[in-house]
């Protein structure tokens, strides 16, 4: 009897070292994060220092491209950037969007401080979609924005600053519309059923976007993109290309039902550029035509 009560004790023992192997184990499953990042000491290397001066004191913003993998969707992948385009997109950063803003909002430096995201994640390649699209960028919930691609930085690629700040302009609208309260259903009125279904998109051009009296196919897809893509191009095109392009009526002579539909489209950006040029202005504090200036200014 008394080795049965010890091969008792000891089966006992065993299922309950198991247990608490089994909660420990899951207790790191809920809790990923070491308690030793938390009191980490904080890095002194040169680009770690530029960007604690620049972004996180003044602005409260910590700009990441470590561990990448933490800020994107479980389901996709992407790459970090590499080291030596960090800081030259950080500098990009000041220069094309914080100093424009900073320049255009009657707050001056205040509006920034107040509302600049808590966190900017660079990514080094785009976030594929399972649709065959990219993803440029990312709002998260007036807190964070991510930019992708950073790798294709190159000093003196025009055409890759100005898609990157289109999508940094994009998704900071998209914050600015969070704390601000645009009045979306107005805004929405202007071309209400033009509108696409979800994920149709990407089977618009241009000219039928136009037609749409919306700047570009991804604006279609819905009256908060239309908002932000409205915004976005309207800050990083020259005026002269973007009256050209979106507002001037074409000779529609001999050129049929398609020019006539673009044209009416064009009434309707102007409407929409009227609104949020009267909403930024009024409501926000920032002179939108200003911040188009400084922008384009700082990128030639």
């Amino acid at each position: 009897m008394k080795t049965q009560n010890i091969v008792v004790q000891r089966i006992l023992f065993l299922m309950l070292s198991v247990a608490v192997l089994s909660g420990c184990d899951r207790e790191e499953t809920l809790q990923p994060q070491s308690i030793f990042e938390q009191n980490e000491v904080e890095s002194t290397n040169e680009l770690d220092v530029y960007l604690k001066n620049e972004f996180r004191d003044p602005y409260g913003c910590n700009v990441i491209y470590k561990f990448v993998d933490r800020y994107i969707d479980p389901s996709k992948s992407a790459v970090p950037p590499r080291l030596d385009v960090v800081k030259p997109i950080a500098e990009l950063i000041k220069q094309a969007w914080i100093e424009p803003y900073n320049k255009a909002s009657d707050q001056g430096e205040e509006f920034l401080r107040t509302y600049f995201p808590a966190e900017i994640v660079l990514l080094g390649s785009p976030l594929y979609n399972g649709d065959g699209t990219i993803t440029l960028g990312i709002a998260d919930a007036g807190v964070r924005v991510t930019l992708t691609q950073a790798n294709d930085y190159a000093p003196g690629n025009k055409d890759w600053i100005v898609q990157t700040f289109r999508t940094l302009h994009h998704e900071f609208a998209h914050i600015v519309d969070q704390n601000f309260n645009f009045d979306v259903e107005a805004f929405y009125d202007i071309s209400n059923e033009d509108y696409t279904t979800p994920g149709t998109w990407t089977q618009e051009t241009q000219n039928s976007a136009i037609a749409r009296g919306m700047v570009t196919p991804y604006a279609t897809s819905a009256v908060g993109e239309d908002f932000a893509e409205t915004i976005s191009y309207i800050v990083t095109t020259d005026p002269a290309v973007f009256q050209a392009t979106y507002l001037t009526a074409e000779d529609c002579t001999g050129q049929g039902q398609d020019c006539i539909d673009r044209n009416a489209g064009r009434v309707r950006i102007q409407q929409k550029y009227d609104a949020v040029v009267k909403y930024m202005k009024e409501d926000v504090g920032i002179d939108l035509l200003v911040l188009r200036d400084e922008f384009l200014s700082s990128i030639n």
